[in-house]
């Protein structure tokens, strides 16, 4: 019987967020929304352990730990989450570490599990990623998709696609969604790249992946909830959450 990987799920947060500054810790129903993210990872079946990843945010530091998450501080400022993730993993004993941005406060453990699910059954899988139906037009905040006919990624943009001339707009598309499990010594491999040129036009880091010709696994899931990058994402969320039965297994004392 083939022993189950070691899977660890970090958290990068950090506090300079420019489109809404400090948002890893927006109150969301009580909770820092960082704190919403981490606790839920927690619930995840195939998750081993979970890690909030910060540079040199002491207060990120706090409040992690005075919810009971273990804290990795990386000293240096990340060039986007999965250096950040890789700095923080050298030295943490896993075969399998999750990135799960820090602003999905509303993550749904049975997607973190199906997701990472795809990497345990196929060892020669190294990355893979969630992928929802998507019909928001023109959100550049949104990373979108087109797939091979074996599910995987074939390229990803901040622009609408896949495009068609004469047919009208493409009703729907697919939405990358930021949890992506990788193998340990793939994200270590990543870390030792420069920026491309596509994921510099692009600012899209995953295309660093893409242009090195590693094989990206998307896994549909239905139901994916949106990402906090505005304040106007951060008041959807607000709402959503008061209607979310999951917060309810871990804000039993709030």
């Amino acid at each position: 019987m083939q022993k189950k990987p070691k899977v660890i799920c970090m958290v990068p947060a950090r506090l300079g967020s420019t489109r809404l500054p400090s948002k890893a810790l927006k109150d969301i129903m009580g909770l820092p929304m960082i704190v919403h993210t981490c606790k839920r990872a927690q619930l995840a079946k195939t998750v081993d352990d979970v890690y909030l990843v910060t540079d040199t945010d002491e207060e990120l530091k706090t409040v992690g730990e005075a919810h009971g998450i273990k804290v990795i501080m990386t000293g240096m400022p990340p060039s986007n989450a999965t250096t950040s993730v890789a700095k923080a993993v050298e030295n943490v004993d896993c075969d399998i570490v999750i990135v799960l941005q820090g602003d999905e406060p509303l993550v749904n453990p049975d997607h973190i599990d199906t997701i990472t699910q795809s990497l345990i059954d196929d060892p020669d899988l190294e990355i893979a990623i969630g992928a929802t139906p998507f019909t928001k037009h023109n959100s550049l905040s949104d990373i979108k998709a087109v797939l091979d006919l074996e599910g995987n990624v074939l390229y990803c943009s901040r622009t609408d696609i896949p495009v068609t001339n004469n047919k009208g707009e493409v009703k729907e598309m697919l939405k990358l969604c930021f949890t992506v499990p990788f193998r340990k010594s793939l994200i270590q491999k990543y870390l030792t790249w420069e920026e491309t040129p596509l994921e510099k036009i692009e600012d899209n880091h995953f295309l660093r992946l893409l242009e090195h010709g590693i094989r990206m696994r998307a896994v549909i899931i239905e139901g994916g909830k949106i990402s906090v990058d505005t304040q106007a994402d951060l008041d959807e969320v607000r709402e959503l959450m008061k209607e979310d039965k999951l917060r309810l297994t871990y804000m039993k004392d709030i």
